[in-house]
């Protein structure tokens, strides 16, 4: 920090008691003084119980909100399902089905019993509708299922999770920066690269 001479304005050396232009005797830096017990408070938070204790709360509360960002990310994973349009159901006789255009809708990663049910009806009879939903009594598995996956797509999931990492992390910093512009009025000074030291 530049220190300059209060009468003539010339630039001073941290040692000089005068002024090697004027002559003036300098007078103490309020500004010098203020920094220095700026540096001292903040070195000295470390001895101070209160101060330790509120740091490791810091820490775990940083901790639980990793975990519960991790949580919520984990849960909206994209999924990987069946395509209903594209696999099919290649029955005993020789005829091939599509699952979703002939009312067999599917849930899931494999046939249900439910659609199990349905496939082997629409095997013998050539359709599903009520009566043959109803009446036709046991029948033996009389088809192949070949499924085909969805495309799980990833990119727009992942960008979301670096976004609510990087946002968690920015605003961790934030209460930092704040917690020491509040407590010892130190003035926040932007360095990313220590945000979390």
């Amino acid at each position: 920090m530049d220190i300059f001479c209060h009468k003539c304005g010339n630039k001073l050396n941290v040692k000089d008691e005068f002024c090697q232009s004027c002559g003036v005797k300098i007078i103490a830096d309020e500004n010098k003084k203020e920094s220095n017990h700026k540096s001292l408070k903040r070195s000295d938070l470390e001895k101070k119980a209160w101060y330790r204790a509120l740091k490791v709360i810091y820490i775990i509360i940083i901790i639980i909100a990793v975990i519960i960002t991790g949580i919520i990310s984990w849960s909206s994973k994209p999924e990987t399902n069946l395509d209903g349009n594209k696999s099919s159901i290649a029955c005993d006789n020789g005829k091939s089905y599509t699952p979703n255009r002939n009312d067999i809708y599917i849930y899931g990663k494999e046939l249900s019993s439910y659609d199990d049910a349905h496939a082997r009806i629409l095997c013998k009879y050539d359709s599903i509708n009520f009566y043959s939903s109803y009446y036709s009594g046991y029948i033996e598995k009389n088809y192949t299922f070949t499924p085909v996956y969805e495309d799980t797509k990833y990119g727009s999931w992942l960008g979301y999770n670096i976004l609510a990492f990087i946002i968690l992390w920015f605003v961790a910093y934030i209460i930092k920066i704040s917690f020491f512009y509040i407590a010892i009025g130190e003035k926040p000074k932007i360095d990313l690269f220590r945000a979390l030291e």
